[in-house]
């Protein structure tokens, strides 16, 4: 039997939405900002030797795989990075958002940590770790993890502060805050649409939420589940 609204934490309902932009996220959020038209063209294939290109090529190639949609692909020339260079920071990343993107979470927060150990001030990986923690419910973690955030005044930050109240079941400061993000400047839209989605989630299957303020948008709707969310791919939405 499906638990009545009452019965609904805030945690569980973000479980069982887990409405994350790891993919957006991801590809906008190295620091080289590359995209598909970025990549060394023709050079990408399954017969491809990779042994005959370079990490900054093997990065870039990445990045075109996964806004293509080539997972597989995408995985392999992310972990050749990484048996080349441990530690390549944005090849770690990548390859825990891919795990994410392919429902395998373990694997997902084990990358999400290492790349927030390897690059402490990079933000994007430490929401994309919170927001995990989050749907794991684990709370003292989730602040832990998303404090350094905190005190930020862009639209992530919001968001950050709403992760930790949606964790500590707060539903009413989650959504304050979510609200308070969403009316902000917004650089990764897909990123809003999933803000807003959580924040309306929140409101209609909890009891004695606060109602969100009037808000005009012109972001289009978007899937619910992570994989329908990727940068350059606003075609291709199924």
């Amino acid at each position: 039997m499906a638990p009545s609204r009452s019965d609904v934490r805030p945690v569980d309902l973000l479980a069982m939405n887990p409405i994350l932009s790891l993919r957006a996220l991801s590809t906008r959020s190295w620091t080289g900002h590359a995209t598909m038209n970025d990549a060394p063209p023709g050079a990408s294939g399954p017969s491809m030797n990779l042994d005959n290109l370079d990490n900054e090529e093997l990065l870039r190639l990445s990045l075109e795989a996964i806004n293509g949609n080539r997972d597989a692909e995408a995985i392999s020339m992310l972990k050749h990075i990484l048996s080349r260079e441990p530690d390549h920071m944005y090849a770690t990343f990548l390859l825990a958002a891919q795990h994410a993107q392919l429902g395998m979470f373990d694997r997902a927060e084990a990358g999400f940590r290492a790349a927030v150990a390897l690059a402490p001030d990079f933000p994007v990986a430490r929401f994309q770790l919170g927001q995990l923690l989050t749907m794991k419910g684990a709370a003292d973690e989730v602040r832990e993890v998303m404090s350094p955030l905190f005190d930020g005044t862009d639209a992530l930050a919001a968001y950050a502060r709403g992760m930790a109240a949606i964790a500590a079941e707060n539903a009413e400061e989650g959504i304050r805050e979510l609200e308070a993000g969403l009316a902000l400047p917004q650089e990764i839209p897909a990123l809003a649409v999933d803000m807003r989605r959580l924040s309306d989630n929140l409101r209609q299957n909890l009891p004695g939420t606060i109602e969100a303020p009037a808000v005009a948008s012109d972001i289009a709707p978007a899937p619910a589940y992570l994989a329908g969310y990727g940068y350059g791919r606003s075609g291709n939405d199924e």
